[in-house]
């Protein structure tokens, strides 16, 4: 399937029971996008354009990459959709349906920071985990939402704590290392010791509306 194609089927299916959201080609979000971004994403398999896979997670929006990552939510069906090219609403009418019943839920458990922090650790321990892509409360990209979250919640110590274990652990990983990663996580870590806190909000500040207008989240089409 592309992307108008989808489009097309996720606005006459899914926004009738996601009030308050909007559709762009195979992404459907709910804007405005503060520090988080609420979404259900549409992919089509490598091998055959009738299969597609639909996940529904949340992600920070105050990184400097600006792509999604998916590392927060689940996969909705099982696993993969089948289309049949000739009658796709059926298809899209269960994913509606799925979306209603799990997706919904999920969005509205974390509205802002504090409660995305504080669900993280539990996200971690949930069947089925939350937390995809097996990553850990001790994986560096997971520290890293972590510690930007608590710069902008106002916290120094503790985002310099996390910041410092990232840096750690994405060390560890030897030839593996994403330098580009432990580059963002020293620069934050050197505005707290430095500047202080609101530098580093300020820089984050400004990663988030570069990431909204990147991905293009602030031309809401309903």
């Amino acid at each position: 399937m592309t992307g108008r194609e989808i489009e097309s089927l996720a606005r006459r299916h899914l926004l009738p029971v996601m009030p308050g959201f909007v559709v762009r080609r195979a992404l459907v979000y709910r804007p405005p996008c503060d520090y988080l971004l609420h979404a259900v994403a549409f992919d089509t398999s490598g091998f055959t354009s009738s299969r597609i896979f639909v996940e529904a997670f949340v992600q920070p929006l105050y990184h400097s990459y600006d792509h999604l990552t998916f590392t927060y939510g689940f996969r909705l069906g099982d696993d993969f959709w089948e289309i049949n090219e000739a009658d796709p609403d059926r298809t899209f009418v269960a994913i509606a349906e799925e979306v209603r019943i799990h997706a919904l839920p999920f969005f509205e458990e974390v509205p802002d920071l504090d409660r995305f922090c504080a669900l993280v650790p539990e996200w971690e321990k949930m069947q089925p985990r939350r937390i995809m892509q097996y990553n850990s409360l001790d994986d560096p990209v997971v520290l890293e939402d972590l510690a930007y979250a608590a710069i902008l919640r106002g916290n120094k110590n503790r985002a310099a704590e996390l910041l410092e274990e990232a840096i750690a652990s994405e060390n560890e990983s030897g030839e593996y290392r994403n330098d580009d990663l432990v580059a963002d996580l020293e620069h934050l870590l050197s505005l707290l010791q430095g500047p202080g806190l609101e530098a580093a909000q300020a820089q984050l500040e400004e990663w988030h509306a570069l990431n909204v207008q990147r991905l293009k989240l602030d031309r809401q089409r309903p």
